[in-house]
């Protein structure tokens, strides 16, 4: 899929060709009625198993290195079958499909890392500008995803997405850990959804984890509440060290959230001793986990699918 980028008030799609676009300000769309206005929208949406080559479609959308996927990193891995595929279902239509195999599958082609095994697709420092969360600056998410009906979890991490903040300059740390994540995860003995912060400590020498969210504090069962159902997630992040956060994961076709946080004055910039205005916030999804308990994962192939996917960047209307 070709990706374009057009000076219009509108939204075209043309020959596949997904177009960034820019509002004028007395546009009185939808965001503006919510109070905010859009700046700029791209959109990745899977076009079935006969379409565009899959990893293409996703490097025209996100750029040539946005895809972090097992069979692209040397022969450690699990190479010759695509671990990112495209399928349709009746009830969404395309969807992207996420694999991983818990014996053959490691962390790109960081063999010293043999703790953890990922498949993710990202924005990164090569992406297109307008993808990017820089300071001061509000985006907002929207994705599809299904949990499939045999994942297993375990109480170390296994994140479905994760915000990161990327330092352009010098070396931290503490910018390595995300910024947000939805997890799935064990607490208390029951599988569940998370939605993890992480924050600076008091003096800035650390980080600390901070549960925003967990399905199981909400007696929501992970097989009958979760697993093989499609969700629908939107995030509203402002980026800035005191910033505000949205974040819904809705069942398909219902209207009551099934998670749903709202927090301001949040820690939603971590640049290090540094604000500068190269740094930026970046989404991620897909399958990266934790191997620490191994023996309670599957043996075989795990998949979690996604569709869907849109980045904005918008602005309040005062």
């Amino acid at each position: 899929m070709l990706r374009c980028v057009f000076p219009l008030s509108l939204i075209f799609v043309l020959n596949g060709c997904v177009t960034h676009h820019q509002d004028p300000v007395n546009t009185k769309s939808y965001e503006q009625i919510k109070g905010y206005t859009l700046v700029s929208k791209a959109q990745l949406d899977s076009d079935g198993a006969a379409g565009v080559d899959t990893y293409s479609l996703i490097r025209d959308a996100f750029g040539p290195r946005s895809i972090e996927a097992p069979d692209l990193y040397g022969k450690a891995n699990h190479q010759g079958a695509r671990h990112i595929t495209e399928l349709t279902d009746p009830d969404i239509g395309n969807y992207f499909k996420f694999v991983i195999h818990r014996d053959f599958d490691h962390d790109r082609d960081v063999l010293a890392k043999s703790d953890r095994q990922r498949n993710e697709i990202k924005v990164y420092g090569r992406s297109d500008s307008s993808l990017k969360g820089y300071l001061g600056k509000t985006f907002e998410y929207r994705w599809k995803f299904r949990i499939g009906n045999d994942l297993k979890v375990t109480k170390h991490f296994t994140h479905l997405f994760q915000l990161k903040a990327v330092k352009k300059s010098g070396s931290d740390a503490l910018v390595n850990s995300p910024i947000l994540t939805l997890t799935a995860n064990v607490r208390h003995g029951r599988s569940g959804l998370e939605v993890r912060h992480v924050g600076y400590n008091a003096d800035h020498s650390g980080t600390i984890n901070h549960t925003l969210y967990h399905s199981t504090q909400h007696n929501i069962d992970w097989q009958k509440d979760i697993t093989g159902r499609w969700f629908e997630v939107f995030v509203r992040a402002n980026y800035a060290e005191h910033g505000s956060l949205t974040m819904t994961v809705t069942p398909v076709g219902e209207k009551t959230p099934l998670i749903e946080v709202h927090e301001s004055n949040i820690e939603l910039w971590r640049s290090g001793t540094d604000a500068d205005h190269g740094n930026f916030v970046r989404p991620k999804w897909g399958i990266y986990r934790s191997l620490k308990a191994k023996q309670q994962l599957n043996a075989g192939e795990d998949e979690v699918d996604f569709a869907n996917f849109e980045v904005k960047e918008v602005k309040p209307v005062y």
